[in-house]
């Protein structure tokens, strides 16, 4: 069995970085894996070098940064698919608690609320965030992650306004009419004037936007613009006195 020197030990470890692995872990691995072959297989009055040659070149067929690039994709595809997992898991538990709350206070049974408050939450900071994180590294250019990015923030703004609306908590109002804002003067825009530079997408993002508008248009129609008024009640006291 062939014993390692440290000097070659030293000498593999640069050679490792100096083609390109940059992974800490990674090269101690490669190091690792390298010495284990070179002193089952060298002979005593081998030459070192060309045989250090040799093992090399099984690990990869133009580079080694090749191995890096691999690993770093596995890796990400694995986060890819435990990410893709949570926002099913959570998607469609938002839309079972949301269906469930509404049906409860629809019959006024108690816990609409919790039940309520949940789902959009579940909805808007865990489901809509991880679809956002997926879409991203799909999008083919930074208009596309600029588009999904106000996109998201938009439909987190939306739900959050929803929330506060049905739970009679204050700023809805507000957090609606930035969403409608955000929506018309920005969102749109920019979603109508990226698709339209593409000239397969060019059909769909009219019909999208016109479908934006009209939706929008009815949600602006059916947002309060003045404070309700109070019951006069009081006023009615006073004028029977």
């Amino acid at each position: 069995m062939y014993c390692i020197s440290d000097e070659q030990v030293e000498y593999i470890f640069n050679d490792i970085r100096r083609h390109g692995v940059e992974m800490e872990d990674l090269q101690y691995n490669l190091l690792d894996h390298i010495c284990c072959i070179i002193e089952h297989n060298l002979e005593d009055g081998d030459d070192f070098e060309s045989f250090y040659q040799q093992t090399i070149r099984q690990f990869y067929k133009n580079e080694l940064k090749e191995i890096e690039e691999e690993t770093i994709n596995l890796l990400t595809f694995k986060n890819y698919y435990a990410m893709k997992k949570l926002m099913i898991i959570s998607g469609a538990s938002a839309a079972i608690i949301l269906l469930i709350g509404s049906l409860f206070k629809l019959a006024h049974w108690p816990g609409a609320g919790v039940l309520f408050v949940t789902g959009m939450v579940l909805f808007s900071l865990i489901f809509l965030p991880l679809l956002f994180v997926l879409k991203t590294k799909e999008a083919g250019s930074e208009r596309d992650k600029v588009v999904l990015t106000t996109g998201t923030l938009v439909g987190i703004l939306y739900c959050l306004s929803a929330l506060f609306l049905v739970m009679h908590w204050p700023g809805a109002r507000i957090m609606q009419f930035s969403t409608l804002i955000l929506s018309f003067f920005v969102l749109l825009p920019l979603y109508f004037f990226n698709g339209i530079r593409k000239p397969e997408a060019r059909l769909n993002t009219i019909i999208t936007t016109i479908i934006l508008v009209g939706v929008l248009g009815v949600q602006f129609l059916m947002t309060p613009v003045h404070k309700s008024s109070e019951p006069q009640q009081a006023t009615v006291k006073e004028v029977k006195k």
